[in-house]
């Protein structure tokens, strides 16, 4: 590739050019001014070499610049194995940072392995990533691959259940959870019996999955009670008990970096009232759309806000440019409560509704619901 520079200085330019081998021009330049901006690209191809460029005046000088292959991606040589571990690290850093850079990361990971190298690990990382991206159809059926496979885990399970009773099968959300039951009769069997069952009778269900938790006690592993003690949370949510916020904030604690029960506690916080106690809650995270939102009506109802409510109108307003809004009951909060739009919350509450139903995807579509009908009688 060849590039001309001209120059507008007092400059005296020696030029001398021969052949050496048909291919390369040697220029003997003297400057006294530096290149201010570059004007052509002069390019050539023939079996003799590149076409040379004669200048007009002693204002102009060529410079031959030698193009160098881009070295290979590092993962262009990664085994099968490799891939994965990168993949399960980048899923890691979503969960705890919320930032959709490390799923594009995952995605690239997974999409370098060969055919021929998918195993059950893959298919079940790949229905995590697509989990996240709310591809639910899609990720259930990495899970049915896995299934095919014979290699079911209580993680795969557990997804299968959370994915069927979030976009509201509760069919087939009870199917997994008599899987979970055969595979190990446990505190997630029992979790996952009583979120179904407060479905219709949360305040029975509270009660039952509490006797559970005193009974298995000591017995659960970590990961078990853990969901146990946010499946809990969330029923007496439901269940419109006193102690809901006390235990959101006891499964935050059992796990700090748990986005979902941070998330959940700043909306049963906003819904109390509780603006002073959300706000250091939501201190560090404001790259995750539904505690940026809460925060932001929090700082409203104290008086203040304006400069996070410009960052968030922002976001989505790109958000919606890319055709990327993955977060609708967060962006149907946002223009409910922030905005003031009852009509756009509504159907965006609908959108989302149609996709993802747990308790507080209920909540904002009636209170949007109810925020347009108040405002058409008017």
């Amino acid at each position: 590739m060849s590039i001309a520079c001209n120059f507008n200085s007092r400059s005296k330019t020696q030029e001398i050019a021969r052949r050496f081998h048909r291919r390369v021009i040697f220029l003997r330049v003297f400057l006294l001014a530096n290149c201010v901006f570059l004007c052509a690209q002069v390019s050539g191809a023939s079996i003799d070499g590149p076409e040379i460029y004669q200048p007009s005046d002693d204002k102009a000088i060529i410079f031959r610049i030698t193009e160098i292959p881009a070295p290979a991606s590092p993962s262009l040589n990664k085994t099968p194995q490799e891939h994965l571990d990168s993949v399960e690290q980048a899923l890691i850093s979503f969960r705890n940072t919320a930032n959709p850079r490390f799923l594009g990361d995952a995605e690239r990971e997974l999409a370098l392995i060969p055919v021929d190298d998918r195993d059950v690990i893959f298919y079940f990382f790949r229905a995590s990533l697509r989990q996240s991206l709310h591809m639910f159809d899609e990720a259930v059926a990495d899970l049915n691959t896995i299934s095919d496979l014979k290699g079911d885990t209580i993680e795969s399970l557990m997804m299968r259940f959370t994915i069927n009773f979030v976009t509201g099968d509760y069919a087939a959300a009870d199917d997994a959870c008599i899987a979970i039951k055969r595979f190990e009769n446990s505190l997630y069997a029992a979790s996952c019996k009583q979120q179904l069952q407060a479905v219709d009778n949360p305040q029975i269900a509270y009660r039952d999955l509490k006797h559970a938790m005193a009974e298995f006690g000591v017995l659960s592993d970590r990961r078990a009670l853990l969901w146990a003690s946010g499946t809990l949370a969330d029923i007496a949510e439901r269940a419109g008990r006193d102690d809901a916020i006390a235990l959101w904030q006891l499964a935050l604690q059992l796990n700090r970096d748990d986005l979902y029960a941070r998330a959940r506690l700043a909306g049963v916080l906003l819904a109390n009232g509780d603006y002073q106690q959300l706000i250091p809650l939501t201190e560090d995270y404001l790259s995750v759309d539904a505690l940026a939102v809460s925060r932001a009506i929090a700082q409203k109802q104290l008086g203040d806000g304006v400069a996070l409510t410009s960052m968030l109108r922002e976001r989505f307003d790109e958000a919606l440019w890319r055709g990327e809004i993955l977060h609708k009951r967060a962006y149907a909060q946002f223009l409910l409560d922030i905005e003031q739009n009852p009509q756009a919350a509504l159907d965006m509450a609908e959108q989302n509704w149609a996709h993802q139903r747990e308790w507080p995807d209920a909540l904002i579509l009636q209170r949007a619901r109810d925020a347009f009908n108040g405002e058409a009688d008017k």
